[in-house]
């Protein structure tokens, strides 16, 4: 039998005794078994972390290729822009051409017609100087588009540059949008003659009616009811009913384009809307597209003809 050493430990109860491997076994064991722990624990912890930098490498791959695809999307549109800015600029070019052409155009009418104002002076302080008869006033107003052209003037699109309400592309507006029931009746701004009156697909206006008027005016009226009241060749008197109201063409709704052009140039329609004998003088500085001094000034001079036939006339 082989020699086993032993360790004794004694009090006063008495001594115990421990054999020296019995010992060692159990240290082996505790460390072992902590050994074991450690390495159990540290996997634990080495698994956590690894899992953490999969999750992190994930997202940052992810907001890399999301950085990516927005770059790549950003870019994209960027392009569209430019090619959008190019269009839009070439198009603006092109009418700005154009209207170049056109104003020389009309410029030259103008003059051929005799009214070409006198620039050295200003419009307002000339037409102040004129002073105008009741009648005159009258003349005036019969011949050029003025006051309502609806029982209410109820504004729901105005003149000017726009988001069209279908289209929803940017346009310029040449008209006035007035919301009104449908078939509510629309009378003719001033004397003239029926240039159009039907069905207008191309320009969108649906069923339309188009008004010449003295000196160079002209009026619109889109989106009628299916019914023509009036007929080209037609000639109408101011306050007469040429139409009612509808919702043809491209229509979001019952309501009347109204539009007044002077040699081609679309006018604001409002300060036409608004004029009347009481504010005679308002739209003269309201409204610059028109030549107002020598347009009213040749209107007096065929009126002041226009008298003095009648009274040779009364004479005779």
């Amino acid at each position: 039998m082989k020699n086993r050493f032993t360790i004794t430990f004694s009090d006063v109860n008495g001594s115990k005794h421990y054999l020296l491997h019995q010992i060692i076994k159990k240290i082996l064991l505790y460390v072992t078994l902590f050994v074991i722990l450690l390495i159990v624990g540290g996997s634990m912890v080495i698994s956590v972390l690894m899992r953490e930098v999969t999750s992190l490498e994930q997202r940052k791959k992810a907001a890399q290729e999301a950085y990516v695809v927005s770059k790549k999307k950003i870019e994209e549109e960027y392009k569209k822009l430019q090619i959008s800015n190019k269009k839009l600029k070439d198009s603006i070019d092109k009418k700005t051409k154009e209207y170049s052409a056109i104003k020389e155009k009309v410029n030259d009418i103008e003059e051929l017609i005799g009214l070409k104002p006198n620039i050295n002076i200003e419009l307002g302080d000339r037409l102040e100087n004129i002073n105008f008869t009741s009648k005159q006033e009258k003349v005036i107003l019969n011949n050029i588009p003025n006051g309502a052209v609806l029982p209410r003037t109820i504004v729901n699109g105005k003149f000017g540059w726009r988001i069209h309400p279908i289209l929803k592309k940017k346009e310029f507006h040449r008209g006035t949008d007035m919301k009104a029931k449908m078939r509510t009746p629309v009378r003719a701004p001033a004397d003239g003659v029926v240039e159009f009156a039907g069905y207008h697909k191309r320009s969108g206006f649906g069923n339309l009616v188009i008004i010449d008027h003295n000196y160079g005016f002209r009026t619109y009226y889109g989106h009628l009811y299916k019914k023509m009241v009036v007929k080209a060749g037609e000639i109408v008197k101011k306050g007469d009913i040429i139409a009612y109201t509808g919702s043809s063409g491209l229509s979001t709704g019952p309501h009347l384009h109204y539009e007044v052009r002077f040699v081609s140039r679309a006018l604001n329609p409002i300060y036409f809307l608004k004029w009347n004998q009481s504010n005679f003088k308002d739209i003269f500085k309201k409204e610059k597209m028109v030549p107002w001094e020598s347009l009213v000034n040749m209107i007096n001079y065929r009126y002041q003809i226009q008298k003095q036939q009648s009274s040779l006339v009364e004479q005779k």
